[in-house]
């Protein structure tokens, strides 16, 4: 009998459109839900980003809502707090960590109620600091749910059989283990159970607990069938779900660690180069640089712009604008996309229009932003870029039901 834990995270970002979200409703939030309602003995822990939140409220999908509050009443679900708009959390100032994660709470506390109540934290991305953790800890969260590669910088080597808690303090660290995750998530036939059980056997490390995370849009959404899948293995006799909290008082032994900076798709060489954030911050991508340029250039002027008639305004808009999607779009591992490129940089240049009547220097990096990227597009240079991302590792993803694998070895 394996115990597996299963960690889902659902977000859309801000603003997002909507014919995408009841898209990603249909195909994997409403599925989930039913599964768990269809299927009283199974439990698994949940993010719902805030900003979800807000946009089923605003496009009326509050059946999505309803049944989680449902199923976090029975029991079957157990929410945790985040970062209300999906910043990479290590990369901002701490006074913005501290608002976006209050504001998250704030907001999902408003829609859900007293069935938001959370013991545990996920930083968007699995991004991981020893500095967010600390501040997590202060913000009152008893646990923290990273990636294994966060314990030592590298895959394997971390046992899944005892408990982890930072040293030097009470917060408890909980590890996914990637390679499974990583296997269900973008590797595995769904038509073929036993390789599931096989990549288990061959990880050697779960014969008590087994821990995965992953994006919930991967059920169904991102990968057709997926749902269903997760539910014949999760009926499996030889398996018992539960939720993260109920894991940490299964352990029997806590070990103190000091885990390292990652996020859930840093590679062993990113981490050993002090890389941890590639995807979002990549020192050999100019089109991330010139982004957060303007990023930390528009946080200065927000923070001393608070006598500024628009502050309010803006200080809402600031919120939204660190959103990690902008870096993810620009980043070409494998993900790119010059629209989204654009149209995010014109809103920071709004934003700083709100507060500034000069705005020629915020002119300056948005021509940037748009020149590099336009550049990377019509020379392929983001094509290269994706494909030895994917090929070094002879990676796969997807993205709405569509498959993205490496074109050369």
């Amino acid at each position: 009998m394996i115990n597996w834990i299963n960690f889902f995270h659902i977000y859309q970002p801000p603003n997002w459109p909507l014919h995408i979200i009841k898209k990603v409703a249909s195909e994997s939030y409403r599925p989930l839900l039913k599964i768990l309602k269809n299927n009283k003995r199974l439990k698994v822990t949940l993010n719902i980003s805030g900003s979800l939140t807000e946009q089923l409220v605003e496009y009326k999908m509050t059946d999505i809502i309803r049944d989680i509050k449902l199923l976090a009443n029975k029991q079957q679900i157990e929410l945790v707090g985040s970062a209300l708009y999906h910043p990479i959390l290590p990369l901002i100032p701490e006074r913005e960590i501290t608002r976006q994660v209050q504001l998250n709470h704030k907001i999902n506390k408003k829609y859900f109620g007293s069935v938001f109540n959370p013991k545990g934290f996920f930083s968007p991305e699995m991004c991981y600091s020893y500095a967010l953790a600390k501040n997590i800890e202060k913000l009152g969260y008893q646990w923290m749910i990273i990636d294994e590669i966060s314990a030592r910088g590298q895959l394997g080597k971390i046992n899944f059989d005892r408990g982890y808690q930072l040293k030097n303090s009470r917060l408890n660290i909980i590890f996914r283990n990637r390679n499974v995750s990583d296997y269900f998530s973008f590797h595995c036939n769904p038509n073929y159970p036993e390789g599931f059980w096989k990549k288990i056997q061959e990880d050697g490390r779960n014969n008590e607990y087994l821990i995965t995370a992953m994006d919930g849009e991967n059920l169904g959404h991102h990968r057709k069938g997926l749902d269903r899948f997760w539910l014949k293995l999760a009926n499996d006799g030889r398996i018992s779900t539960m939720t993260i909290s109920e894991l940490l008082k299964k352990y029997r032994q806590t070990v103190k660690i000091t885990p390292v900076k990652a996020s859930w798709s840093s590679r062993e060489i990113e981490v050993k180069n002090n890389i941890p954030y590639i995807l979002w911050k990549d020192p050999d991508n100019p089109v991330h640089a010139l982004q957060w340029q303007l990023v930390n250039k528009l946080i200065y002027l927000v923070y001393k712009s608070k006598k500024h008639k628009n502050y309010q305004t803006a200080r809402d808009l600031l919120d939204k604008r660190l959103a990690s999607d902008q870096f993810w779009w620009a980043a070409a591992k494998p993900w790119w996309s010059l629209p989204i490129i654009k149209r995010k940089a014109g809103e920071m240049w709004f934003l700083a229009s709100l507060l500034q009547k000069d705005t020629t220097n915020y002119d300056s990096l948005v021509s940037q932003i748009i020149s590099r990227a336009t550049r990377w597009q019509n020379s392929d240079k983001y094509k290269k870029v994706a494909d030895q991302y994917l090929a070094a590792y002879n990676d796969v993803r997807y993205i709405g039901g569509k498959k993205i694998a490496p074109t050369r070895s």
